[in-house]
């Protein structure tokens, strides 16, 4: 069973895009764990600040203590009740260590614990600042988030060592458990509601503006097309308001539909004439089979002379609709142009000149992208042309020449040229002042059609005692 595919307006895909990338920082902070590590830094530092103000406040006081009694330590002050103060104001649990890592003072229970054993406290001891993460039990979910409490699974714990003159007194040890990423986003809701609503705002409108200027260009494209499609050839006008487009693509998109349209309009016309000039050469002969059948089918006493001449005219008529068919078939795969190789101009031309003696070649051709049969075709019936139309005594050379971009192919003899009146028509099919020979008319057509196949041109320039076709390819580059 075949899955289904949504399909959605732009317009909607705009809208839903512009979320996702809306949503996509918050999710990236959560996500990602850099929202809860930088909650997690912002307890380190602020428990950091506390535990310097808290130094000077503990130094101040022994030094008071000690000018009383040299002898007093941190068990000597009486620091329980402000430190239980300031703990209801910073959530901070803090503890006063003496030089041994005994607790001398705490904001809550613990007095007189030992805590020596714990590793900030040794690196404090030491003399070194320290800070560590300890896992927590986890919080009940039924806790407020917008309230004081902290929902975090870890606590930190930051240690600082107490110094008084050169003297390690003792310890200050404070920890607070950093708020949770969805507690933090929620506290900032409020600041936050506006912003992000005028954000939610902006981006919808955004997205159905950019929605319809985009999708009224595609409509239009769309429908334009539809009417083509119908045979309505005259729609293509109505490309020119996609073509305006504020997309890149849509207006390229209708650059190539407007293109399109005038080749298929090009080769609805090419089919019209070529259909009539088809039927127009074929009927002629087809009429004088049809007439010779009759008069060989009525008259049994005809003469065995009349009866050779009348076969051999049929004989004539089917041989030349064999050439036209034959003409057509090289002309129509002329125009299709697939199978493109790169091909050595000059060896093709050799096989050419060795095909027509007394064929002159001159100069040196060098690559093209092209069919070779084609190719061949090409030069063939150039040089066929120029020997059957130029009289007995002619000569006929093909020079070959090479240039930065382009490869060229002459072929000129020195015959009587062409008429002035013909030279506008001799690469239309059908023409030909030689039907009387059995020309078809196609000779030269073909050789059109293989130049414009190859992004080449063919031109002709013809006066008497010199008549010269050039052919103009592009050079394939090495």
């Amino acid at each position: 069973m075949k899955q289904a595919r949504v399909i959605l307006p732009l317009r909607v895909a705009l809208v839903a895009s512009h979320l996702m990338v809306l949503a996509l920082p918050w999710l990236a902070l959560v996500g990602t764990g850099a929202l809860g590590w930088d909650l997690v830094h912002q307890t380190r530092v602020e428990l950091t600040h506390q535990a310097t103000i808290l130094e000077v406040l503990v130094r101040d006081e022994l030094a008071e203590a000690r000018d009383k009694d040299p002898a007093a330590t941190v068990h000597d002050l009486a620091l329980g009740h402000r430190l239980s103060e300031i703990r209801s104001q910073t959530l901070a649990g803090i503890r006063l260590l003496d030089a041994q890592g005994i607790v001398a003072a705490t904001s809550g229970d613990g007095l007189g614990e030992d805590l020596s054993g714990r590793p900030e406290v040794v690196d404090a001891l030491n003399g070194l600042p320290a800070a560590v993460l300890r896992p927590r039990a986890a919080p009940s979910r039924s806790r407020s988030l917008v309230g004081p409490g902290r929902r975090a699974r870890v606590r930190v714990y930051v240690a600082r060592p107490l110094v008084l003159g050169e003297e390690l007194v003792g310890v200050l040890l404070l920890n607070r458990t950093p708020r949770e990423e969805v507690q933090a986003l929620v506290q900032m809701a409020p600041r936050l509601a506006w912003g992000v609503l005028g954000g939610l705002l902006l981006t919808v409108l955004f997205s159905f503006y950019l929605g319809y200027r985009f999708s009224r260009s595609l409509k239009v494209l769309a429908a334009t097309t539809h009417r083509i499609a119908d045979g309505e050839m005259h729609a293509a006008e109505a490309l020119n308001l996609a073509a305006r487009s504020h997309l890149a693509e849509v207006r390229e998109l209708s650059r190539a539909v407007a293109m399109m349209t005038a080749q298929l309009r090009e080769r609805l016309a090419y089919i019209t004439e070529f259909a009539g000039n088809v039927s127009h050469e074929f009927k002629t002969p087809i009429s004088t089979l049809r007439g010779t059948v009759e008069l060989l089918r009525d008259d049994g006493e005809m003469p065995p002379a009349q009866r050779e001449r009348f076969l051999n005219n049929a004989q004539a008529d089917l041989a030349r609709m064999e050439r036209l068919v034959s003409g057509l078939l090289a002309l129509a795969r002329a125009e299709e142009s697939g199978g493109k190789v790169q091909v050595g101009l000059q060896d093709l031309l050799g096989a050419v000149v060795a095909r027509h003696p007394g064929t002159v070649l001159e100069g040196q051709a060098g690559q093209v992208i092209g069919v070779p049969e084609q190719l061949e075709a090409l030069v063939h019936n150039l040089v066929d042309n120029a020997w059957r139309h130029s009289g007995p005594d002619v000569s006929v050379a093909v020079v070959a020449w090479t240039g930065d971009e382009r490869v060229g192919v002459d072929v000129i003899d020195d015959g009587p040229g062409v008429s002035p009146g013909n030279q506008d028509r001799v690469f239309e099919r059908f023409f030909t002042t030689d039907r009387d020979a059995g020309g078809t008319g196609l000779g030269l057509a073909l050789a059109r059609a293989v130049c414009r196949a190859h992004g080449g041109t063919i031109t002709l320039e013809s006066r008497p005692g010199k008549t010269c076709f050039r052919v103009v390819l592009p050079r394939a580059m090495d």
